[in-house]
């Protein structure tokens, strides 16, 4: 059989090796952590459940519907809306799909002008292939409040781009996917993805092999350890493969800073609020713990705190926190906190494969769960069509 290294155990690695064992392919993961998933893991921290990257899995997302784990995952909703802090107080909004009454009680008003929802609609309906850039789009056909309040905090916290320099393609999809599904987490923490993957195919990982250096013929390890192969696969985020001989590939990133908080209040029930005013870093909070119960295992809510810039500091976090959610100081425990300043690519790239070596990421997509899977799928594809397994 043909042998298979694939390195780098996330999402675009996984799907690869899960489709090339599909078709017979003998298939080895190495990863340099002790655990798989890359920035759609969790780790248990006291009594908590942490996600260390991504923090949301939409329920419509093409390529885990190809996969068919959604159902294995226990996905647990997300109410679909937001709060939004303005000027000391917090407005509501809900999707009316799903919430229609709670819809009619919200202070839809208060944020968007008919106008808005006039070019929302169009924007759902009407096909439109350009590659301007989202902010360039909305402030053109968004009201100023409408974007302020709603459109600018929501999406900045999903591309983690204070400027929203994503294409226009990328986010209608997006708002589609959240106009017309549900935003969920796996019930016991986003790793549940990359376990499910795993479990799916039986897939081969070795933890804690961190590659230092490769040829055409065999990779090695910080151990000192070589492994042959007749395919090799780079499942990894761009910076890290420049790391590597003559690798010089152009590469831009988004940065996020994710901090846990935990307190006997329970407030949000199973909604985010969003955090419009400049004068905040904090970009969003969720009570996590709210929407599973597996994210606290104690009589404590665990609150989930995101803000777009990687140098956040503690002390100005949980301070900012205490004035939003109005909770006593004393009532207010840090859990842990995560700083990627290589979150999410901030635009796509393209690298060309050779006969032996071929590389796959979210950067080569979009920069999503569902890119990333896609990214992998369609690696393994390629090579399932020009190489026999045997």
């Amino acid at each position: 059989m043909k042998k298979v290294v694939i390195i780098g155990s996330g999402l675009s690695g996984l799907s690869c090796a899960h489709y090339l064992k599909q078709s017979n392919f003998d298939v080895h993961i190495f990863e340099k952590e002790s655990k798989p998933g890359g920035r759609a893991s969790s780790e248990k921290v006291d009594e908590f459940i942490c996600d260390k990257g991504f923090q949301v899995l939409l329920n419509n997302y093409s390529e885990l519907n190809r996969l068919n784990i959604y159902k294995k995952l226990d996905l647990k909703n997300f109410h679909s809306g937001a709060f939004i802090y303005t000027n000391n107080k917090i407005l509501s909004l809900y999707n009316p799909v799903y919430h229609p009454i709670k819809f009619i009680k919200s202070n839809i008003f208060k944020i968007f002008k008919i106008k808005d929802i006039y070019s929302l609609l169009k924007l759902l309906i009407k096909s439109n292939n350009n590659n301007n850039s989202t902010k360039k789009y909305i402030d053109k056909n968004f009201s100023t409040n409408s974007l302020q309040l709603f459109f600018y905090p929501f999406f900045r916290g999903i591309f983690l781009s204070p400027n929203l320099e994503n294409n226009l393609i990328f986010f209608k999809k997006l708002i589609k996917k959240f106009a017309f599904g549900i935003a969920t987490l796996p019930a016991k923490g986003m790793s549940m993805l990359s376990h499910e993957i795993i479990k799916l195919s039986n897939l081969k990982i070795s933890f804690n092999y961190e590659l230092i250096d490769y040829d055409d013929f065999n990779v090695t390890f910080s151990n000192g350890e070589k492994v042959s192969y007749d395919i090799l696969i780079l499942a990894m985020p761009l910076y890290c493969i420049n790391k590597f001989k003559d690798n010089n590939f152009k590469y831009s990133y988004n940065s996020n800073s994710t901090f846990y908080f935990s307190s006997s209040k329970n407030l949000f029930n199973k909604t985010i609020l969003l955090v419009p005013q400049e004068t905040y870093e904090i970009n969003s909070i969720q009570c996590i713990s709210n929407v599973s119960s597996n994210y606290s295992s104690n009589s404590r809510s665990l609150y989930s705190v995101s803000t777009l810039n990687a140098d956040s500091k503690l002390e100005k976090i949980m301070d900012e926190f205490q004035q939003i959610t109005k909770i006593d100081s004393k009532d207010i425990k840090f859990v842990k906190s995560y700083k990627i300043k290589n979150a999410l690519p901030k635009v796509t790239s393209r690298i060309k494969n050779t006969n032996k070596i071929f590389y796959c990421g979210d950067w080569s997509i979009e920069p999503s769960i569902d890119g990333a899977i896609k990214s992998g799928r369609l690696i393994a594809e390629d090579i399932i069509k020009n190489h026999e397994a045997i």
